[in-house]
């Protein structure tokens, strides 16, 4: 398999969208689907796809065989890429409950009046209440601040350094370092299960290795042990899949002629992958490391035999 190596990025399909944006707004003459094709090294379908689905709502007019923004439209103050991006949040908002909602689209239709758009976003995410925004807010204060904090959960009280607050799977986690009487341990809390959060006088800095780690957490899975490499081969009929969403920090090492694809990914525990591979059996495969194979096989092994 020749070797192609090609980082992605998870905004991977809107910097491609803003990329066509302003080569149009840029370009009195317009462009073609070919011209802009070429520009991004992408299919002519992409660029269709993406003009007609997405941009000709948000001014992209075609004349003749080119393409380009409507001027009438250039001349507002907010920029349609700009309204895209509003509408998409403000819809996105929608998933999180009705009090998180009403309080983020008051707030972006103070920007703009005009989110009457046709996007629809099902991000399936848990429901936010008054009090869960409230602790959202405190907690995030105290990253912000680096401070120590201690908070009552399941029962229990704990004493940490809060790091991150993440979005895994549709639920809301507090990433910390907690406090222990010998050693500080990785952790991770459900948001909304957090209760009596007190803010305390201390500070803390946070290594920049720890920091640098968690730029590629993909999971609730995740911790900061050593990262190992996976390397998994794509087929050709789910290679779009991790094109149009591709996981943090993916690799795609080598393309074969059929069109399937390896990619690499650096993890720190197996779970963040499994449950994806167990999903796209049997058009995906484990090609290192070998325990990871292994692990894969026994686990199909087990269910078979129990089903069957």
């Amino acid at each position: 398999m020749p070797k192609i190596v090609h980082k992605q990025n998870d905004n991977t399909k809107y910097n491609r969208i803003n990329q066509i944006y302003e080569m149009l707004k840029n370009n009195v003459h317009g462009m073609t689907i070919t011209e802009l094709s070429k520009e991004l090294d992408v299919s002519t379908k992409t660029i269709q796809r993406d003009l007609h689905e997405v941009l000709k709502d948000f001014g992209a007019i075609k004349e003749g065989r080119t393409w380009k923004i409507d001027p009438k439209l250039t001349q507002d103050n907010l920029a349609s890429n700009e309204k895209l991006i509003l509408g998409i949040l403000d819809e996105m908002a929608k998933g999180a409950g009705g009090i998180f909602y009403s309080k983020a689209h008051s707030l972006l239709s103070q920007v703009t009046q005009q989110l009457e758009h046709p996007i629809f976003a099902n991000i399936n995410g848990e429901y936010l209440e008054e009090k869960n925004i409230t602790l959202f807010e405190q907690i995030e204060r105290a990253i912000k601040q680096k401070v120590e904090i201690k908070f009552d959960y399941e029962n229990y009280n704990f004493h940490v350094k809060p790091l991150k607050l993440a979005f895994f799977d549709g639920f809301w986690y507090l990433l910390t370092l907690h406090i222990g009487k010998k050693d500080e341990v990785f952790k991770k809390y459900h948001l909304k299960s957090i209760k009596n959060v007190q803010a305390l006088e201390v500070n803390f800095e946070i290594l920049q290795i720890v920091e640098d780690r968690l730029r590629y957490a993909n999971s609730v899975w995740f911790n900061l042990d050593e990262q190992f490499v996976v390397r998994l081969f794509i087929d050709k009929s789910i290679r779009k899949y991790f094109e149009r969403k591709p996981l943090r920090g993916q690799t795609i090492m080598g393309e074969d002629r059929d069109g399937s694809i390896e990619i690499e990914i650096k993890l720190t525990h197996e779970m963040e992958i499994i449950p994806l591979i167990l999903w796209y059996i049997p058009y995906i495969k484990v090609l290192e490391p070998q325990w990871l194979a292994d692990d894969v096989k026994e686990r199909v092994h087990d269910y078979l035999k129990e089903i069957l």
